[in-house]
């Protein structure tokens, strides 16, 4: 006989002398990457998918072979564990966790034949579960085996390198006393430790014995992060010499993870959003983000969907790190630093850095060029600036009530174009402001002068006429020159016209001036559903009479440092020129944009009231809740007008529903964050998140076996620990909650792989009656009890 068929008819290895073709499953093939890589695991044995096929196919001979082979590789007296590998095993969507059966301290060959057999039998019923079809991908399964010699623990667990419910850079440790199995199958809550760029954010308070051992799980753990390529949920023990590496899986249901934060979207869109306004607004700004994104990294920033940049949360604005983050890897640039971007803070020493990598390198070329002609980027701010305020000047004096619906959206179409570009520049403009004022205060640093007392401010003619505040102090000087008398006739009739006019005063005069020239600014120059002070005379009014803020000025000293800091090297007075002029830019820019902006409200508000002459809104403001994609629909017939009312009522109740909700600056996942009624809540419970989301409905509390007839699609599944064999429920529920269990727990798994909200460690929670409304946070692990059914 051939080595070649001595080969193919053996059924059991060592795993030490596997080959790369050997048929031996996922969990046995993650084991030889810990044991390739110099890792310490128990000694192991695989039984690969041939002695499987060939029992499933009814040939029990297979038995007596497995036993000649097992005869010459057992070690007498050893107790070993027998657990599965299957080829849909550990795979990188989904785990399987707890399908297939376990044995542990087995003894002798025909002990551990029997529970291989145990092994083989379980596949076949996983086959014909609700988990596997909703898992599954067609595939056949394939069983291997793995008998491994049993370490006596002191303690085990299960390490996972990154969060596997928020996908952020923190390591995660779980441990019981004894066996690891425990935190899988049994009702039983682990200690837990939480390390985050090298301080401790969770650990448990009567175990400081082991630090040090935890310390090092978490250290290789990274190790074997970093060698695999990806995330890792390990499992381990201690003997009280030494650690042992018992399963390695790549986390699964991870990738989908999503990161969103309202720390940098808050500055540029403040408050709630209203959807006409994020219908105009995200497509065009995200836009120019992408451009510039292009303009650095070329044709990979084609990829970016510009609708996937931001996101709405209860009618506020969000981004979508995860994007971010892509463009931080085509730089070289570590993701986990978007976390701190994103407005994730900690102490610790490991704290990611913005620093480049050899892939960096790849695309310096382009980004020096890109930062060259930006630096010399004066030339088409000045084009800009002149070009397109003659564009916004002509469609600023159309004669708006003679459009038509087609004609008013060619305006708009213009404008989307007109404000895309200037969204750029603005962007651009700040971005470089921000450039030369760091470089300048770096330089005036060195100098040892103190840049907190400068007020650096051009002050050139052009910056006064597009700023308001010079014009406003004017009339606040003309109004306070105003007889006691006259101003009380001006009060006394407020700014209505005919009394204006009738004044003839030179105050009225300059007031109109400045209507006509400020008055389409507003409290917010990113929302054109606002007000604009043209419609609101009588707020402009009242700051004309209000006394103005005082303008620190600079110290003398500080003003004498910074001319001999410019006149002693002309680089210094380089800087300092552009430093201003960019400052200048910024100002510039920013008010030509907010006028031309500002020109939506004209032309939507005209359209507005062509609708409403049609009966198709009520009321003129109603557009702006409405997408301009509705309103294109309404008008052409594709949105009957009720329909239109019914969505534009359920908006302002949401928005009047949601104006005073607090939200977290970072939110996980694409499921809005749960905001209560606090007077709907009757208790209380938390626990420890471990599968994100968040979901509403009756509590179905679930004991045992005898109790799976009760649960209904839609409930939420209540259990006192997690069994395997409870895995169909989870099918029906919508979420989970469990009075014991880790991240490791069996229905901590399997949640999260259905993408359903599960807490577990929940004090209490049978105590909850069944059909009793609850509020489940899988996020933050917070169960609030509401009302009986």
């Amino acid at each position: 006989m051939s080595d070649n068929r001595k080969q193919s008819l053996s059924f059991i290895s060592e795993l030490t002398k596997l080959g790369k073709r050997d048929p031996v499953g996922n969990k046995a093939r993650n084991l030889f990457f810990l044991h390739k890589q110099g890792y310490r695991i128990p000694k192991t044995i695989t039984c690969n998918f041939d002695a499987y096929d060939k029992f499933k196919s009814g040939d029990e001979s297979v038995l007596d072979q497995l036993d000649n082979e097992l005869s010459s590789i057992l070690i007498e007296g050893k107790k070993y564990s027998v657990r599965s590998s299957a080829n849909i095993e550990d795979a990188t969507s989904y785990s399987f966790a707890g399908q297939f059966s376990t044995h542990l301290n087995i003894e002798g060959r025909k002990a551990i034949i029997q529970a291989i057999q145990s092994v083989w039998k379980s596949a076949e019923k996983v086959n014909e579960a609700e988990y596997i079809k909703t898992t599954k991908s067609g595939s056949t399964t394939k069983m291997g085996v793995i008998i491994q010699e049993m370490v006596k623990p002191i303690f085990s667990g299960v390490v996972f390198t990154k969060n596997p419910l928020t996908g952020l850079d923190e390591v995660i440790v779980e441990s019981v006393d004894g066996y690891g199995d425990a935190l899988v199958q049994e009702g039983v809550t682990p200690n837990r430790w939480v390390y985050k760029w090298g301080e401790w954010i969770e650990h448990p308070d009567s175990q400081d014995d082991r630090i040090s051992i935890i310390q090092e799980i978490i250290q290789q753990s990274r190790e074997l992060a970093v060698h695999y390529g990806s995330p890792l949920d390990l499992e381990w023990c201690y003997d009280g010499q030494h650690i042992y590496w018992l399963q390695l899986r790549a986390i699964t249901a991870l990738e989908s993870t999503k990161l969103y934060s309202n720390r940098i979207s808050r500055e540029f869109l403040p408050g709630m959003i209203k959807p006409l306004v994020w219908s105009v607004n995200i497509p065009m700004i995200n836009s120019s983000w992408k451009d510039l994104f292009r303009e650095v990294i070329g044709s990979k920033a084609d990829s970016i969907n510009i609708h996937n940049l931001s996101k709405q949360f209860h009618y506020r604005a969000y981004f979508n790190m995860g994007v971010i983050g892509n463009i931080f890897e085509v730089l070289g640039m570590p993701r986990e630093a978007l976390e701190i971007l994103a407005g994730i803070e900690s102490a610790g020493e490991d704290r990611p850095l913005f620093r480049p990598s050899s892939r960096t390198f790849v695309h310096l070329p382009r980004m020096l060029l890109t930062v060259l002609r930006k630096l010399v980027f004066s030339k088409p701010i000045e084009i800009f600036i002149r070009n397109y305020r003659k564009h916004y000047d002509r469609i600023a004096a159309v004669d708006i009530e003679s459009l038509n619906y087609e004609e008013s959206f060619d305006y708009i179409d213009e404008l989307f174009n007109l404000n895309r570009y200037g969204s750029y520049m603005v962007i651009v403009s700040q971005l470089l402001n921000s450039l030369y004022n760091m470089m300048l205060k770096r330089m005036l640093s060195s100098y040892d002068i103190n840049t907190e007392a400068i007020h650096l401010s051009p002050n050139t003619k052009r910056l006064r006429e597009s700023d308001p505040r010079d014009m406003l102090n004017q009339l606040r000087k003309k109004y306070a020159s105003i007889p006691p008398e006259e101003r009380e006739k001006i009060e006394g009739h407020g700014l209505d016209t005919e009394v204006i006019d009738s004044q003839k005063s030179e105050f009225i005069e300059q007031f109109n001036e400045f209507m006509q020239q400020y008055g389409h600014l507003s409290d917010s120059g990113n929302d054109f559903s606002r007000l604009s002070w043209r419609e609101t005379p009588d707020i402009v009014y009242e700051m004309i009479k209000s006394e103005p803020a005082e303008i620190q000025a600079g110290r003398e000293d500080s003003h004498e440092k910074i001319q001999n800091f410019r006149q002693e090297k002309k680089m210094n007075d380089s800087i300092y020129k552009r430093a201003l002029r960019y400052q200048e830019y910024r100002e510039l820019v920013n008010s030509l944009y907010t006028f031309g902006y500002s020109l939506f409200r004209r032309f939507f508000l005209h359209i507005a009231m062509l609708l409403k002459n049609e009966n198709k809104i009520d009321e003129r403001d109603d557009i702006f809740y409405l997408s301009q994609g509705e309103i294109r629909n309404l008008i052409h017939g594709r949105l009957e007008g009720p329909d239109a009312k019914q969505r534009i009522q359920q908006r302002k109740d949401e928005m009047e529903k949601y104006a005073d909700a607090i939200l977290p600056e970072i939110i996980i996942g694409d499921s809005p964050p749960l905001i209560l009624d606090k007077q709907e809540i009757g208790m209380e419970l938390s626990g420890v998140a471990t599968s994100g989301g968040h979901y509403t409905g009756p509590a179905r509390v679930i004991r045992g076996v005898g109790d799976f007839g009760k649960i209904s699609e839609g409930d939420v599944l209540v259990i006192p620990y997690s069994d395997v064999s409870w895995t169909p429920l989870f099918s029906l529920a919508k979420a989970v909650i469990s009075e014991s269990g880790g991240l490791l727990s069996h229905c901590s798994i399997v949640a999260r792989e259905y993408g359903i909200p599960a807490i577990v460690s929940v004090d209490g929670a049978t105590q909850i009656e069944d059909g009793t409304i609850i509020a489940v946070d899988g996020d933050n692990g917070q169960v609030s009890v509401l009302q009986k059914q």
